[in-house]
């Protein structure tokens, strides 16, 4: 599984900075890295000086580095087609004949012409940008994804959206008994089991993705803030609204921090910045905590970016292609276990692979053409190894969460 590391905050503190100078350094070290962004305002693009769009596009000048920036809009249409369906009743046909057509293409064209946002309620854009980063979470075409999350606030309503979910189900299935209730009931209630059986399933997996969030062993969180009064208090209580869904932040980055410079205005400034720094290190004391000196000039483009990620992580050098496991970085650093590791002898091909969670005792491999296909948890994952071999012959074992998987030539 993908390492994940989220950049949360208040609003306009500086975390697509952040984030993305992260990305920038991770690739630079030549992990396979993502950087993901739910901002509709395009600003990740703006700040790497690229177009990135609704899947993962190479960033330039980076080659290990892709982009992606989240539509959350595109992922609510994708339940449209089945609630405006059940709602919207039919054209013709028995309930045509009872209300007339008319009545019948009013309802029609109400359902039609409900836009994404109508069926969306608050945290469910941001369960839609989850939903899609787990899925990059869970394939390991990557090694690391970086996310820079929505101000804290949406983060949060996400957090409680599946017992939201619970009241606003029935509200959605009254709903549609509303407009389409003649015709169930000449046409028999399955509809309504389908579309509550989809709404449960929509509701495990925010569970799933809370879940993984909660897994410090995946996911880390960067809580990003400057030292102003606003926004240290919202930080505070970001910490504390986090950890009551057993997420805990990693470490704290203070972004915007004033020089030591011998000018009597920059010194004030500096002085109540100084006490708000000392503010959080007692809060949170034995937390990391880095500070971000405030730049002449804003941030944006590769270089400034590579050189805020300087400032926190150190150079950025080229780490072992074969190593696994890795603590990169310093002063700030991150531990991370690559999703896949290939290795080539001469008695054959090696692969690790990171899953965690992974139920061994329903494990399948086969081979076919060329690639091998490993099963696990419902899910078949390919690994091109590009020769023919004897599938018979290939060795599997587990150590930990690390799949070791031999191929002789």
């Amino acid at each position: 599984m993908v390492r994940l590391l989220l950049f949360g905050g208040k609003g306009g503190v500086g975390k697509t900075t952040m984030a993305a100078a992260t990305a920038v350094w991770l690739a630079d070290s030549g992990l396979r890295t993502l950087l993901i962004s739910s901002d509709p305002a395009h600003s990740t693009s703006d700040s790497l000086e690229a177009n990135l769009g609704p899947k993962p596009t190479p960033v330039p000048g980076v080659p290990n580095l892709e982009g992606l920036e989240l539509d959350p809009e595109m992922g609510a249409s994708a339940l449209m087609p089945m609630l405006s369906q059940a709602m919207g009743g039919a054209t013709s046909g028995p309930l045509s004949a009872i209300l007339g057509q008319d009545t019948v293409d009013g309802i029609k064209n109400e359902a039609e012409t409900m836009d994404a946002s109508d069926l969306m309620l608050p945290g469910m854009d941001e369960a839609m940008a989850f939903e899609t980063i787990l899925r990059h979470v869970e394939n390991p075409r990557h090694d690391v994804v970086v996310f820079d999350t929505a101000p804290t606030g949406h983060t949060l309503r996400f957090l409680g959206l599946p017992e939201i979910l619970d009241g606003w189900t029935d509200r959605i299935l009254r709903l549609m008994r509303m407009t389409g209730g003649i015709r169930a009931m000449l046409m028999g209630g399955s509809r309504e089991k389908e579309i509550r059986g989809e709404i449960e399933r929509f509701q495990r997996r925010v569970r799933h993705v809370r879940r993984i969030m909660a897994d410090d062993t995946v996911t880390t969180f960067s809580l990003v803030t400057i030292p102003e009064r606003m926004a240290v208090s919202e930080s505070i209580r970001a910490a504390d609204a986090l950890a009551e869904y057993q997420i805990l932040v990693d470490r704290i980055l203070v972004n915007r921090c004033t020089p030591n410079l011998d000018h009597p205005f920059l010194q004030s400034r500096r002085d109540i910045e100084q006490g708000y720094l000392a503010e959080i290190k007692d809060r949170y004391e034995g937390l990391s905590i880095h500070t971000v000196p405030l730049e002449s000039s804003d941030i944006h483009g590769l270089d400034h970016l590579r050189r805020v990620g300087s400032h926190l992580l150190g150079a950025a050098e080229p780490t072992n292609p074969s190593s696994t496991e890795l603590r990169i970085g310093t002063p700030m650093y991150f531990d991370v276990i690559r999703s896949e590791v290939r290795e080539e002898s001469d008695d054959g091909t090696t692969y690790t692979l990171h899953l965690p969670g992974a139920d061994r005792s329903e494990m399948g491999l086969r081979g076919e053409d060329g690639v091998l296909y490993i099963s696990l948890n419902g899910q078949e994952k390919s690994l091109n190894i590009g020769r023919d071999f004897d599938s018979n012959a290939v060795q599997a074992q587990f150590n930990g969460d690390l799949l070791s998987v031999h191929i002789p030539r």
